[in-house]
């Protein structure tokens, strides 16, 4: 004979919107991307998921080979790597490229990480 525990009922059942962090306004997620490039092609979502994962991989390859990336109308990802050994750190820096201009950057953005071990 099998019984049910009735101690738990369905109500008292945790929100998850309650326990799941609130995203921020300014974050863009891969499905933002797909959404935008899916409207503004016309496109169909499958044919722009692949092709975006595609691209977003290609540049994690090059990036990570410590290639830098010229992706107008973005700008330039640069691969500066400083210090040896232990001690070595890769940073990764944006230049923005400025809207409406053909060259040169509008603002920097960086990030740091430590090389990754493959």
């Amino acid at each position: 004979m099998v019984t049910a525990n009735t101690d738990t009922d369905v109500t008292d059942a945790v929100d998850t919107d309650e326990t799941t962090p609130e995203q921020p306004s300014n974050l863009i997620k891969k499905k933002d991307i797909y959404d935008h490039v899916t409207v503004t092609t016309g496109l169909r979502r499958r044919e722009v998921r692949e092709a975006v994962d595609a691209t977003f991989g290609y540049l994690f390859e090059c990036v990570s080979a410590g290639k830098d990336v010229q992706m107008p109308p973005l700008g330039k990802i640069r691969v500066i790597t400083k210090g040896e050994g232990e001690n070595q750190k890769t940073l990764y820096r944006l230049n923005l490229q400025k809207p409406g201009k053909g060259g040169g950057g509008g603002g920097t953005a960086e990030a740091e990480a430590e090389p990754s071990e493959e």
